[in-house]
């Protein structure tokens, strides 16, 4: 699995993990220590061991945003792993199509600024995207200034 959808779906994988630990909270644990061994079960030790607090886990809403998240940065990701099937030639006999160009630097501004909002309000570091898309904007440029066309 390439390292950035696998750096998207720890997130989700550590919110699924807490949640069926808390499961486990919700019955109870048990520290148990017998001859100098220890072992973790869920009614109380025969010798006196000591009862465990383990967080809950995550509501069903933060599980529900969480594979949004997650559902949302697999579209990125799916995104970025094929640039080239997505984006429209900008050529035009004769020249550069500057509506083209500027429509194309509008969405790529569009989808910099949409991940650096979302990695904001998520807490998930979506850097790498942001990334490509400012190196998206630059190439538009670039191509703009050498075909004279104004940005709108």
């Amino acid at each position: 699995m390439p390292d950035l959808l696998r750096q998207r779906f720890s997130p989700l994988l550590l919110a699924a993990t807490a949640f069926m630990h808390a499961a486990a909270g919700a019955q109870g644990v048990y520290k148990c220590s017998t001859d100098g061994k220890v072992s973790y079960q869920s009614s109380p030790c025969p010798t006196g061991g000591k009862a465990i607090d383990i967080a809950s886990g995550p509501t069903e809403t933060e599980l529900a945003e969480a594979r949004r998240r997650a559902d949302a940065e697999k579209h990125r990701a799916a995104e970025v792993a094929a640039p080239t099937a997505r984006q429209p030639s900008l050529a035009v006999a004769g020249g550069v199509n500057c509506a083209q160009l500027n429509q194309s630097r509008a969405e790529a501004y569009g989808r910099r600024n949409g991940a650096v909002r979302s990695s904001k309000q998520s807490g998930i570091d979506d850097s790498t995207y942001v990334v490509q898309q400012q190196s998206r904007i630059d190439s538009l440029e670039s191509r703009m200034a050498r075909g004279g066309c104004k940005s709108n």
